[in-house]
């Protein structure tokens, strides 16, 4: 089931909400009416066609340790 946000129309809060089907009405948790609209999901506002937008994992600049920590510590620095 996908969870979708709503904005409620009477109250103004928002809610989450999982979702059955295209046809289920939606009722505010707070004041229970159905005058609700499903709102853009922040994580599909935040996205990127490429995938991420974090940077590529890169080695320690000091040169003793891994992508993954800078002391040289973590298990996969010795692997």
């Amino acid at each position: 089931m996908p969870l979708y946000e709503y904005r409620c129309d009477a109250c103004a809060i928002r809610f989450e909400e999982l979702v059955r089907s295209q046809t289920e009405r939606v009722r505010c948790p707070k004041c229970g009416t159905d005058a609700v609209k499903r709102q853009m999901s922040t994580f599909a506002m935040h996205g990127s066609r490429s995938g991420s937008d974090a940077p590529p994992p890169t080695t320690s600049s000091r040169g003793s340790g891994c992508g993954g920590c800078s002391g040289g510590s973590c298990s996969s620095c010795h692997g």
